[in-house]
């Protein structure tokens, strides 16, 4: 059984990032999915999905 996600981080504006252990075939995998308002992305890494809240919430500003 898979763990369930975990609240990485948060933002002012209300972003969030998640880490996620996801199943491919045999291996297991650690995303990161960072969500700003409804729009929401898997990342290989922390820093993607920083970076991706950072970009977004820049464009509703």
């Amino acid at each position: 059984m898979l763990p369930l996600p975990e609240l990485v981080s948060s933002t002012p504006q209300g972003g969030t990032i998640h880490k996620y252990q996801l199943t491919g075939g045999k291996t297991s995998f650690i995303r990161f999915l960072g969500c700003y308002l409804g729009s929401c992305k898997f990342c290989n890494n922390i820093d993607e999905a920083t970076l991706y809240l950072k970009n977004f919430e820049k464009k509703d500003n």
